[in-house]
């Protein structure tokens, strides 16, 4: 009975099948919490994803746009807005850096908000915000730095204008997001949170990729600028080139014509004697004669307001370099015909002072040609070429010259024009006719050669050189001209020869040859071409050139000159005294004679003679070796000065008039007994 009662207080053994069922009680506990561990981590692993690919969408969505677009301000637009939204920032706003200030930051007019009303001070503010450069002292801003960062409770942070605005609005941080081009901050993207929490280091990166993406834009568009400023801007200067000119002057012209109003002024200004300065100087000189005059313009287009002292006006003047020696000003306002031609008189006026180059006085002055519009303007081109003749119009006069292009200027124009094309058509048909005067030595009279000399046959009227050769020149008619002329000298030359087969030495027919003809590259095979087609003997011809011809391209004008030597052309200097040479440039010019201008000879009287000049021309000449012609000889007291003065040749008046070819052969074949001047017996004059 003990026993059994002992018994009957200990608990029952488990059965086999309690211990099973309690096993997979655990095991079902136990699998739940795996289960429920699993899920935890599978919410949180895809939360994560869906985060991690967001900002991958977002990255690439900007990233996209900023390779497609070339406008900076556009992809910032985008940008603001795709993060706000992304990101769940309730205001984000822009900072570009200032032009003006290197440094500083100024708000771009570029946010977006999704906020209440207490927020909107605060977007008001940060839509005019600017922050200054950094001093020396002063540590660096947020948005000055090269990473993004992350500040909290700006809603109480000193130094920060926008605290109070802030804790109106509930923002608590500020995310600001740099734009990078190099090292250099171009913009800032600033987000503003109502929480403290601070990003991840993950999206930090993602954020900081996106504004390297933006900053690309930036470098495209600055290097798209610079570009484009080079195609419009002259490097020697600095000035707007021609390009830029073009577009300033079409843009001008559009809109006056669309208001009605008339054209802005134009001045085309060519600086005279930079020519000589190249040459005599060098390129090097050249270049800082240019660079100076475009400083002294830029000086005179900075105080155009200036020269009206009582009453000032507003006036937009453009200046621009357009090639070589020639600058341009557009000048608009509504003073601008007062003001152009204030602005000629003042160009003049700043180039009196020398400019000293390696110890030299450099003075040069310009010629100024004025175009107004007097409504008669159709085309900007037309304008253009009148202020372009006036210019040139200018020049003609002499130097230091203003021309405003007017009516009778442009009828002038078309009588030129009229005039180039007779000429072409001239050249074609053979219009030209050649007279020759005698060159004779001065001692003995006796005839040396002659000179050819054109005349144009423009219907029943001779018309003198004086009439039309500098149109010639001009409009590039006299390399066909000179070319005749030459051809049709080479062919009397032999003719002549022919009348007097053993006359030693044989007469000479001398030829002008214009700067435009001899600077071309193939004027030497141009002359044994002719020799070759007419049959001329070289020595029967000689060549004079002008002195600004001989220095415009030195090597060339050796190497020419040499050239025709070799082929016994003897080659002269015309016109000696009236150009730029120098006694250095002389001795290295290879010629065989000069000959004296008739300016220094014709004024020379008995009572009133200055012969110092032509004294020293001569003794420069004998020294060198060279004969010397005087042209213009009119009075027996003229030949009788050079005569004693041993000047060997002469040509002129006193002697005989230019004659036709006929006149010219009679006295080759029968010359003179006596004195020459007693020839007309002989020709029937």
């Amino acid at each position: 009975m003990n026993q059994l009662g002992k018994n009957a207080s200990w608990p029952f053994p488990e059965s086999p099948a309690d211990e099973r069922i309690a096993q997979l009680e655990r095991r079902l506990e136990r699998e739940r919490r795996a289960r429920q561990e699993a899920e935890r981590l599978a919410e949180s692993g895809l939360r994560d994803l869906y985060v991690s690919r967001a900002r991958i969408e977002l990255l690439n969505g900007i990233s996209v746009r900023a390779n497609e677009s070339d406008d900076p301000l556009e992809v910032l637009r985008l940008a603001v807005r795709e993060i706000c939204t992304t990101l769940g920032f309730p205001f984000g706003n822009v900072l570009v850096a200032d032009p003006d200030i290197p440094g500083a930051m100024r708000a771009a007019g570029i946010s977006f908000a999704r906020t209440c009303d207490s927020a909107q001070p605060f977007i008001k503010a940060s839509h005019e915000v600017r922050i200054a450069a950094p001093t020396d002292d002063q540590a660096e801003q947020p948005v000055m730095t090269q990473v993004p960062v992350w500040t909290p409770d700006i809603d109480t942070l000193d130094g920060f204008d926008r605290a109070r605005l802030a804790r109106l609005a509930s923002f608590k941080s500020m995310l600001t997001v740099p734009v990078l081009s190099g090292r250099d901050v171009e913009a800032v993207l600033e987000f503003f949170s109502m929480d403290q929490r601070e990003p991840e280091l993950e999206l930090l990166d993602v954020l900081l990729q996106a504004g390297l993406q933006i900053g690309g834009v930036f470098r495209r568009r600055h290097h798209a600028d610079r570009l484009r400023d080079s195609a419009l801007t002259d490097p020697l200067t600095g000035l707007p080139n021609r390009a830029a000119f073009a577009q300033n002057i079409e843009h001008s012209f559009r809109e006056c014509r669309a208001t009605n109003e008339p054209a802005p002024s134009l001045l085309f200004i060519d600086l005279d004697g930079f020519k000589l300065v190249n040459d005599t100087l060098g390129h090097q000189a050249g270049d800082r004669l240019l660079i100076d005059m475009a400083d002294k313009l830029r000086m005179l287009v900075s105080n155009a307001n200036a020269f009206e002292d009582e009453n000032p006006f507003a006036s937009n003047v453009k200046l621009a370099r357009l090639a070589g020696d020639e600058f341009t000003l557009i000048v608009d306002g509504p003073d601008r015909t007062k003001l152009a031609e204030r602005f000629a008189a003042e160009i003049h006026l700043s180039l009196r002072q020398p400019q000293w180059m390696d110890n030299n006085p450099v003075r040069v002055t310009a010629s100024i040609g004025v175009a107004h519009d007097d409504g008669h303007y159709t085309t900007v081109s037309d304008m253009l070429r009148d202020a372009d003749l006036a210019m040139y119009e200018a020049k003609s006069l002499g130097s230091e010259r203003t021309v405003v292009f007017d009516q009778k200027m442009r009828n002038n124009v078309q009588s030129r024009l009229t005039l180039v094309n007779d000429l072409r058509t001239a050249c074609e048909n053979g219009d030209f006719i050649l007279h020759y005067q005698p060159i004779l030595a001065l001692d003995t009279e006796q005839l040396v050669g002659f000179e050819a000399l054109v005349r144009w046959k423009r219907g029943d009227v001779i018309v003198p050189p004086s009439e039309f050769i500098a149109a010639a020149e001009e409009s590039g008619v006299i390399t066909l001209l000179g070319q005749w002329v030459m051809r049709e000298a080479c062919k009397t030359a032999v003719r002549w020869h022919k009348l007097v087969p053993d006359r030693e030495p044989p007469l000479r027919i001398s030829l002008n040859v214009a700067p435009r003809q001899f600077l071309q590259p193939t004027f030497v095979q141009q002359v044994r071409e002719i020799l070759n087609e007419t049959g001329a003997d070289p020595r029967w011809i000689g060549i004079e050139i002008t002195e600004s011809a001989a220095i415009t391209k030195p090597h060339h004008t050796a190497r020419v000159l040499e050239e025709l030597r070799a082929l016994n052309i003897q080659v002269g200097l015309d016109d000696f005294g009236t150009g730029y040479s120098s006694l250095s440039r002389l001795q290295t010019i290879p010629i065989d004679n000069i000959k004296i201008d008739q300016s220094f000879v014709r004024t020379q009287t008995r009572t009133n003679a200055q012969w110092s000049v032509v004294k020293a021309m001569l003794d420069l000449a004998h020294a060198l070796q060279l004969r010397v012609v005087v042209e213009g000889l009119e009075t027996e007291f003229q030949r009788e000065e050079l005569t004693a003065f041993g000047c060997e040749y002469g040509q002129g008046y006193l002697f005989s008039k230019p004659l036709t070819e006929e006149d010219a052969a009679a006295l080759i074949v029968a010359p003179p007994e006596g004195p020459f001047r007693q020839m007309e017996k002989l020709i029937g004059g």
